[in-house]
């Protein structure tokens, strides 16, 4: 990649169409407080000027690009939320990098998406980013359509090889989206958001949300228990959209550390365990809510206003939302039923990248397939099953088990290998492998640190067996399931 020299330019500019960033700042009410990090407050003025004087840098080097794919690499706090609203406000479209991912799992991402630019913070903050090009000589086959979506984000729905793809979000969606999920939320201006989420896995809905409502971002010390609740006592924080593994830890305190201020609890990225939900609310008085999050539909449920009475369940679809349950055959299942969830809505996705293909002729005649395996009851409120896919979904970060067996695969002393998600109460699933070694009858010695060195810490195996062959498919391929 080719370094591009810092420039320093006044002011920020938008090029037509709704800018979702620079209209939160229209919004917003200067003095009001944007984001709470220790002793630090940083009102919405403060992130206003902040994120211009990112656009000033940009802007230069963008020229005359139209909605340019930059990554953004850098680790959470405040710096990433200012980097980021630079991004959306100097016309770019913002593609997370996470941090944790390895230099190959970044160059597939970087190739993937085509990108344009990756802005790198190597300390966390927005002052001293460095910009470079990718240094692709021809735009992709499908640039000009991809600009007159008026791009604003994309991130992969699952991981960044095997079947993932690329999810593309428009200023407008976006805007949609944070509406649609507000219904059942009701994030305001009084509400002070304590964050414990990666900020390159949960940026584009979550924090845009709560920016686009006039709320307040919560930034602790770090995720352990007693910094969360440190931090959400002295700022008075009102909401916490967590995972389950986070309501874990907070309720192992025991509610020694009061939480008056709370209102608001919500669970994502895997199902929150009913003795968990039930520790929580003991300690703190508040059962979370359990949400249905995906990247390509945002939030279309939400187990409010009575989760306790429902623990297991997702509740209804929001307001604007319709489901239905399907049979593999693609007939509607019978009442009491399960089936694969299909739903409709505000604020859904307006494209895949890697391949290319729009919104509309990736729906099945106006719904999208989520995947899920589930079950209503007479009330509509939706119960969860399982996967129609073999997805793992470890502490909110999806992946699919093809890319850690595609590395597996790489090592000279692998033969086979199939890797399948555990059920773990803390993280929701983990991934676990099959090995089938050549010429030996135990795994490699070396081959938790080869993953190590290739795969983010989250994708590494945590339990290793050797078998003597994997089952197949008559036409040769891994079988997933024993069935």
């Amino acid at each position: 990649m080719d370094s591009l020299p810092s420039t320093n330019r006044p002011s920020a500019r938008t090029d037509g169409g709704l800018n979702i960033a620079e209209a939160i700042f229209s919004r917003a009410r200067p003095e009001s407080p944007a984001i709470l990090a220790g002793e630090v407050a940083v009102s919405y003025r403060e992130l206003d000027a902040r994120s211009a004087a990112v656009v000033a840098r940009l802007r230069p080097a963008i020229g005359k690009a139209t909605a340019p794919r930059i990554g953004l690499r850098c680790r959470d706090g405040a710096g990433y939320v200012v980097l980021a609203l630079g991004i959306l406000r100097a016309g770019g479209c913002l593609v997370p990098v996470a941090p944790e991912l390895t230099p190959p799992e970044q160059e597939t991402l970087v190739s993937a998406v085509a990108l344009d630019f990756l802005l790198t913070s190597c300390d966390g903050g927005d002052a001293g980013f460095a910009l470079e090009t990718t240094g692709r000589s021809a735009p992709p086959a499908w640039a000009d359509r991809f600009a007159a979506l008026n791009p604003a984000f994309i991130r992969f729905s699952s991981g960044t090889t095997g079947r993932s793809k690329g999810v593309v979000l428009s200023h407008e969606t976006l805007r949609a989206r944070v509406d649609a999920a507000n219904a059942g939320l009701q994030i305001g201006r009084g509400d002070r958001v304590l964050w414990v989420l990666p900020m390159s896995h949960h940026f584009a809905v979550s924090i845009i949300l709560y920016l686009w409502h006039g709320a307040a971002i919560i930034i602790p010390a770090s995720g352990l228990a007693g910094d969360l609740l440190s931090a959400a006592s002295r700022h008075r924080a009102t909401v916490i959209y967590a995972a389950p593994f986070h309501f874990g830890q907070l309720a192992g305190d025991g509610g020694r550390t009061p939480w008056p201020s709370l209102r608001l609890a919500v669970s994502t990225t895997s199902a929150l365990p009913p003795e968990t939900g039930a520790a929580f609310d003991a300690a703190f008085g508040i059962f979370p809510a359990q949400a249905l999050g995906i990247i390509e539909a945002g939030l279309p449920c939400l187990n409010v206003p009575a989760p306790r009475d429902r623990p297991g369940s997702v509740g209804r679809v929001q307001q604007g939302f319709s489901f239905a349950l399907i049979d593999p055959e693609g007939n509607p299942a019978p009442p009491g039923g399960q089936g694969t969830l299909l739903l409709k809505g505000p604020g859904f996705f307006d494209a895949y990248v890697d391949p290319w293909q729009e919104r509309d002729p990736a729906m099945h005649e106006g719904w999208f397939a989520t995947g899920d395996i589930a079950r209503a009851d007479p009330d509509g409120c939706l119960y969860l099953l399982g996967r129609s896919q073999a997805v793992i979904n470890s502490g909110g970060r999806k992946f699919f088990p093809e890319e850690i067996e595609a590395v597996l695969l790489t090592h000279p002393g692998v033969a086979e290998a199939r890797v399948s998600g555990r059920p773990d109460l803390a993280l929701g699933m983990v991934p676990v492998a099959e090995i089938v070694p050549k010429n030996q009858r135990s795994i490699p010695a070396d081959l938790p640190a080869f993953c190590r060195s290739r795969l983010a810490r989250y994708k590494i195996p945590t339990d290793w067996t050797v078998v003597g062959s994997l089952p197949r498919t008559a036409s040769g391929k891994i079988r997933r399931t024993e069935k």
